[in-house]
């Protein structure tokens, strides 16, 4: 599956026409309440077709912290990049050959689909909307989550997404919610980051909080880098439960390159 950096047919995503229904019974409700209310149902639950828009911890991440993707891997604007090969928007440091969002995308038929209708979803509400309905799913949840990251898939495609994150995350912070993300978009501007954690994807700029690398097991780290809890631990310690990649405060950290 060959990257399209977000050149695709949006008709064509399977489930495409069911969201869009649900939008549009969500924006023609009178009472925001009701608007905030099934914008938070879509996000937890999803619709005929689809589980929920949001996901809360995997294999590596914990439970406490929700997942939610504004693109795929398959259509990220840093694909299949490298140093000496960039694009608009940046370099990505792991080959396309060795991306796991993009390795999921090919192996279970529902996640591109899936992630490229968060891409419409994202794209079709605003920052207020998104974040009062977040946090009306964090009520509705009999767990705690405490976190949200953005973009397990694919990366930050303008300063737009930039400004909507962290718009987000302004909101969020005031109830005690942490924000972050990784990006290999260098070539944004990540001053607009002021409310959420960025963890740089490649050393190409000076931007964000820390640099996250990936290096070969067994390397010797630069001064003032550490290894992935989760990878030292062995997968004991999971995301969230570490916070190193979530407080904005810290040292860089370099994970295992697979």
């Amino acid at each position: 599956m060959e990257p399209t950096y977000g050149d695709y047919e949006v008709s064509t995503v399977e489930g495409i026409e069911t969201l869009q229904q649900e939008l549009v019974k969500i924006n023609n409700m009178s009472d925001y309440s009701d608007v905030v209310e099934a914008v938070s149902d879509l996000l937890m639950n999803g619709h005929d077709g689809s589980s929920g828009y949001l996901s809360f911890g995997n294999n590596k991440i914990a439970k406490s912290t929700a997942i939610f993707n504004m693109n795929s891997a398959t259509d990220c604007p840093n694909a299949d990049t490298s140093e000496n090969e960039q694009s608009d928007t940046g370099a990505c440091q792991v080959p396309w050959e060795s991306c796991y969002a993009h390795k999921a995308e090919y192996m279970y038929p529902n996640a591109l689909p899936k992630r490229r209708r968060q891409e419409y979803l994202w794209d079709n509400l605003d920052a207020h909307t998104f974040a009062k309905a977040f946090l009306r799913v964090v009520e509705r949840k009999r767990s705690t989550v405490d976190t949200i990251r953005f973009s397990e898939s694919g990366d930050f495609r303008h300063e737009s997404d930039i400004i909507k994150v962290n718009s987000i995350a302004k909101i969020l912070n005031n109830h005690d919610i942490d924000v972050y993300t990784y990006s290999a978009s260098h070539k944004l501007d990540w001053s607009y980051a002021t409310h959420f954690t960025v963890n740089q994807s490649n050393g190409l700029a000076d931007y964000g909080d820390r640099l996250f690398t990936a290096l070969p097991k067994g390397s010797d780290l630069p001064d003032g880098m550490v290894w992935c809890a989760y990878d030292i631990s062995d997968g004991e310690r999971k995301c969230g439960e570490c916070k190193l990649c979530i407080n904005k405060e810290g040292p860089d950290v370099a994970i295992e390159l697979h």
